[in-house]
């Protein structure tokens, strides 16, 4: 175990982990007083090797992030607009009025079969994006879902005149992430995120459809330690993702649903939380990562883990995030914009 936090209840986490929240996590904070790491458990059940903040964890939807700042890099380069209809550059949306943002936001509505169903019939990209179905208008309501950064991964690789993986690389590299991988680097030893019909998924990107599309797509394939991705969390705020303009439009909230708050590629909520602070921007991933910043006060919390090595269905990972945001959800509870979202969630819930 590394040095405790100082802020933070780490008691607490030993004991979830215990419970079977994750084999192993670790996590690293930062702001403008400082920083502080923390990490516990080990790679598995079986490998015994202790999990620190430098192991690569397979962070999923984290993904979906370097998808975007690749897409606001283009944005500041003049290539695209983020208002620009998503046909003007792909023909599959010639009949559509979709935009950039719209797709950023996830108010596409993209209709498809869910895509790790259908990967093993799709032998590239390419071929995947065909079995999906492209709607004439966006919807203005939130609803996630992967094809639409599926398609923004191949907007950034028809754009940048290279393959996504050779963009993805190209900014790892520029931001010094030299413990972050794509999931085809042969490089890479990573803890399992899964057991699949006995067989131990190790070293894979965990989601079906971009481990058979060559390891990355625009929303799954990376690869990141708890040290580097509080330090693209920090890129962020820093403005070496893209400019200040760019970036203030990244973080700022985009829907007028309560519980669908959402900046451009970033969450301004937290799925399974009816309650968020609105200054607080993140992304979560499958395997239980989650990558929170807090623009306003310079703050950055990077957490990964594996915790579906104990099953798909293992739900305790959303204990270890309210952990995390402990300190964060504390001081919200006090603002009157925290209060009015709460009274506004807590109507929605109630109506379901």
């Amino acid at each position: 175990m590394n040095s405790a936090l100082h802020h933070l209840n780490t008691a607490s986490m030993e004991n979830l982990l215990a419970r079977g929240a994750s084999p192993g996590l670790a996590l690293v904070t930062s702001s403008p007083e400082g920083g502080n790491e923390f990490a516990s458990g080990t790679y598995s059940d079986t490998d015994r090797r202790e999990a620190g903040t430098r192991t690569p964890y397979d962070v999923a939807s984290i993904t979906k992030l370097f998808t975007t700042a690749l897409i606001l890099r283009l944005r500041d380069a003049g290539s695209l607009d983020l208002n620009d209809r998503m046909g003007r550059f792909l023909p599959r949306f010639a009949e559509s009025s979709i935009t950039v943002t719209d797709m950023l936001t996830h108010h596409a509505h993209l209709e498809s079969p869910r895509l790790s169903k259908i990967a093993p019939d799709t032998p590239d990209i390419e071929a995947l994006a065909e079995r999906v179905h492209v709607p004439a208008n966006a919807s203005d309501r939130f609803y996630y879902q992967n094809s639409t950064f599926l398609f923004l991964g191949i907007l950034v690789s028809k754009l940048m005149g290279k393959s996504l993986a050779e963009c993805m690389t190209d900014l790892i590299s520029e931001l010094g992430l030299t413990e972050t991988y794509i999931g085809s680097d042969p490089r890479l030893d990573a803890p399992p995120t899964e057991i699949r019909d006995g067989e131990v998924w190790v070293n894979r990107t965990h989601d079906e459809s971009s481990y058979l599309c060559g390891g990355v797509t625009g929303y799954a394939g990376i690869f990141a330690s708890a040290g580097n991705l509080a330090k693209f969390g920090r890129a962020w705020l820093d403005f070496k993702i893209a400019s200040p303009e760019t970036t203030n439009m990244a973080f700022s909230c985009r829907s007028n649903f309560p519980g669908e708050e959402q900046g451009l590629g970033w969450y301004n909520t937290l799925p399974y939380f009816p309650i968020f602070p609105d200054w607080l921007f993140c992304h979560s991933g499958y395997t239980g990562p989650l990558l929170v910043v807090n623009p306003k006060a310079g703050r950055v919390y990077a957490m990964t883990m594996n915790r579906t090595y104990y099953g798909r269905g293992n739900q305790l990972y959303r204990e270890l995030w309210v952990w995390l945001l402990e300190n964060e959800l504390r001081e919200a509870m006090t603002t009157p914009t925290f209060i009015r979202r709460l009274e506004l969630n807590l109507s929605r819930y109630a109506k379901r």
